[in-house]
């Protein structure tokens, strides 16, 4: 009985048939989902990494933007220093010695240099300041941002005739795939309107 049970064990062992058919089947089986699953997995994180850093991308395009609008903003109406006896100042009269800016600032807004570069596509030519490939990201993908700017009164005072328009009110639409979103906000003032002096109509 021992050696039947040794044989049978040392036949076991060395079986040449290998896995039946069964087995064969039920392995390959069990190789195709792990794969199958594996790929996705990896597809899926791609997706997410790429879709991050497009939107970093994104963001960085639209805070240069407002960088530059701040900028603007800051030197537009602003008088350095021309002697020792005149300080620099902001003027806030202009060539028809009328302080129309001071009621709307959308007057400064269209004077800007940034104010014509309202729709961009980033990486659509590099030669213009608008379409300056400046990430990679934008190579493979078509991206428009657009910027919309109206103009409001603080304190959200918007029928209160005593308050000027002196915010504007910076909206930031993204397009992707044929689809449009409100990508962000923000509100800024031009820097002369605070030598304006009070508003009354």
């Amino acid at each position: 009985m021992f050696i039947f049970k040794k044989q049978v064990k040392k036949n076991f062992l060395f079986d040449e048939r290998g896995f039946g058919l069964s087995e064969s089947i039920l392995s390959l089986l069990m190789l195709t989902f792990v794969t199958t699953y594996a790929l996705y997995f990896v597809s899926l994180r791609q997706k997410n990494l790429y879709e991050s850093t497009l939107n970093n991308a994104i963001n960085d395009e639209i805070r240069r933007d407002i960088e530059k609008l701040k900028s603007e903003l800051w030197y537009h109406n602003f008088k350095p220093k021309s002697s020792t006896n005149v300080e620099s100042y902001y003027s806030t009269i202009n060539d028809q010695n009328s302080m129309q800016e001071c009621t709307d600032v959308l007057k400064t807004f269209s004077k800007l240099p940034s104010w014509s570069n309202r729709i961009w596509q980033p990486g659509s030519n590099r030669g213009s300041y608008s379409g300056q490939k400046r990430n990679k990201i934008f190579s493979g993908s078509n991206v428009r941002i657009e910027r919309k700017v109206i103009s409001q009164r603080p304190f959200n005072m918007g029928n209160n005739s005593q308050f000027d328009r002196s915010l504007a009110d910076i909206t930031y639409n993204v397009t992707r795939n044929n689809k449009t979103s409100q990508w962000t906000s923000v509100q800024l003032s031009s820097e002369a309107d605070t030598w304006c002096p009070p508003y009354s109509r």
